[in-house]
């Protein structure tokens, strides 16, 4: 069943979630703040209540889930199962597009209007990386890690843990990314260190599969390379974005714009170029990717490995 679901979630993502996000994930954030306002005024030890409320966090929704499950086993021939799956999957998943990313990003940048880019990067990954980006080929290389590792975190850490555990395995994930990204200014150190190192946790594995992955869609000698430098790495401060971003830069290699006879006076235009066909060889090597984990799966599922 599970290449089943994933199949219709991705079909379902596409085509119908494509322009429009009809699941709204602010409602974690207000529910995050309850719990969490609730626990800061009642905990005997508030200084401790964080831990009772990232506890109750994770468990409401788990628990919630667990008793959807139980209700609809057994029904309908199994439907009403795989309807819940197809749901949770589809919560956790990105609604926009990586090549809708891609798009609107390089609408700017082939128009030449990187202030525009550097906006948009502001407005859809801000961060304290972004302030330190400087010339144009910078602003490329900080949307083209944020890309990949969006795609990795939205998509195939999902794949991942539901082919692992289910439901619960993406739920789990799809909390602790809330948690990391929908927060008031001021949070709990502890929180913030425990959250981190259940992320670190649920990428592990992933990134190590996605990134070998890479190898098999591009190029393998130099990809497969800087893949076993970091495979057996067990850092906590590793930066997942990066090595991502460095393994797809090998598995591209390669891929270049033919510059012959250009001069300094064109060289803003050889630049665009560059980039465009570095933007566009990532889609397509994380669509090749994404058809590879699908090849695997159906296959686990056909041969029942």
């Amino acid at each position: 069943m599970s290449f089943l679901v994933i199949l219709i979630c991705l079909t379902t993502n596409y085509l119908w979630l494509k322009d429009f996000d009809r699941f709204d994930d602010g409602w974690f954030f207000r529910f995050r703040c309850r719990v969490e306002s609730f626990m800061g005024t009642t905990a005997e030890n508030p200084s401790f209540g964080w831990v009772v409320a990232a506890l109750l966090i994770y468990a409401i929704p788990m628990l919630i889930l667990v008793a959807a499950v139980l209700l609809a086993s057994g029904r309908g021939f199994g439907i009403p199962t795989m309807f819940l799956h197809i749901l949770v999957l589809l919560i956790a998943f990105d609604r926009t597009q990586p090549g809708k990313l891609a798009a609107d990003f390089l609408a700017k940048w082939n128009n030449a209007d990187f202030e525009g880019a550097e906006l948009y990067l502001k407005d859809e990954w801000p961060g304290p990386e972004l302030s330190a980006v400087e010339g144009r080929m910078e602003l490329l290389d900080y949307f083209c890690k944020q890309l990949i590792y969006r795609s990795f975190e939205k998509m195939f850490v999902m794949f991942f843990w539901y082919i692992i555990a289910g439901p619960y395995g993406v739920l789990f994930s799809y909390v602790s990314y809330q948690l990391r990204d929908s927060h008031n200014e001021k949070q709990s150190a502890g929180l913030v260190k425990t959250i981190s190192m259940f992320i670190w946790g649920l990428e592990w594995a992933p990134m190590r599969l996605l990134a070998t992955t890479f190898s098999l869609a591009g190029n393998f000698v130099q990809c497969f390379e800087s893949v076993k430098e970091s495979f057996w790495s067990f850092a906590l401060d590793s930066d997942n974005a990066a090595l991502l971003y460095a393994s797809s830069g090998c598995a591209m290699a390669g891929v270049t714009v033919d510059e012959s006879g250009s001069s300094s006076e064109d060289s803003g235009s050889a630049d665009i170029a560059r980039g465009a066909t570095r933007v566009g060889a990532l889609l397509a090597l994380l669509e090749r990717s994404q058809a590879i984990w699908l090849a695997v799966l159906a296959l686990i599922t056909v041969f029942g490995m």
